[in-house]
């Protein structure tokens, strides 16, 4: 393996490359209003408020056609559209918000679809790869082994309040180091007084080795579960501020459901 290092720098895009691979990662502002008019039309439903559609993570190698990248509108394509995906989480407030985003969004015209309100995505990344169920799992000890970072990032994809319900967010962090490339791609969910969702997708490979591991993971918990690991303050109070990290919520959300894949070179 080639120890050079190649630092990517513009006004928009980072990255690096090393190995044989190539990874940048791209921050754009949010879409102006006609792009957003654009989502809806092509995905038939109210796009989140902050869509960030022209950020991006790409992963390539430099040697072959792999690729695997993390899109926003890709992401969105895997919401639920089915005719009972509005109520798949049921708060007072659903129905009227789907009504009222279509109101306020008068720039959109043509959303006629129900949707999964949520925002809900199984979003695991767009590849040229052919992933294929896996008993090897990733090697997280190896992860914490200390190393120089080549570099890193970490960037929202798109991210909505829900009407002041809750928070849906689509995020990734990529980490590159001498011995390989990790990725957590990671949709976060709270619907306030109902429930908290994560779903994972974490991606790794270690230069020199002839195949890329992916984990998908599912956590669902509800919204009182996760409010009674809240730490009690003085006079017994709660710091309910917490409920808005995605970090500690994380914490706390344990006993995952975990698929394994593995992708050959």
């Amino acid at each position: 393996m080639s120890s050079k290092v190649e630092k990517i720098e513009s006004d928009t895009v980072g990255g690096v490359r090393l190995n044989g691979w190539e990874i940048t990662s791209c921050h754009m502002p949010i879409l102006n209003n006609t792009a957003i008019e654009q989502y809806a039309d092509s995905l038939g439903f109210n796009v989140p408020e902050m869509i960030f559609g022209n950020n991006y993570l790409l992963v390539r190698s430099l040697s072959s056609d792999a690729k695997l990248e993390f899109r926003a509108l890709d992401a969105l394509k895997l919401v639920d559209t089915s005719p009972e995906s509005s109520k798949a989480v049921q708060v007072s407030i659903a129905q009227g918000w789907t009504e009222t985003s279509k109101r306020n969004r008068s720039d959109i015209t043509d959303v006629i679809k129900p949707f999964d309100w949520t925002l809900s995505t199984k979003y695991k990344g767009s590849t040229t790869l052919r992933f294929q169920p896996s008993d090897r799992g990733i090697d997280y000890a190896k992860l914490m082994v200390r190393e120089e970072i080549h570099f890193y990032d970490e960037n929202v994809l798109y991210e909505d309040d829900l009407g002041d319900n809750g928070t849906s967010q689509l995020s990734y962090k990529v980490r590159v180091m001498p011995s390989g490339f990790f990725v957590l791609l990671r949709f976060f969910l709270r619907v306030d007084g109902v429930l908290f969702r994560i779903y994972d997708t974490r991606v790794y490979h270690e230069f020199g080795s002839d195949c890329i591991l992916r984990e998908f993971s599912t956590r669902e918990a509800a919204f009182e579960d996760v409010r009674r690991q809240v730490p009690k303050k003085k006079h017994d109070d709660e710091d309910l501020s917490l409920l808005n990290n995605i970090a500690f919520v994380d914490s706390v959300m344990k006993n995952p459901t975990v698929e394994s894949e593995i992708a050959m070179l």
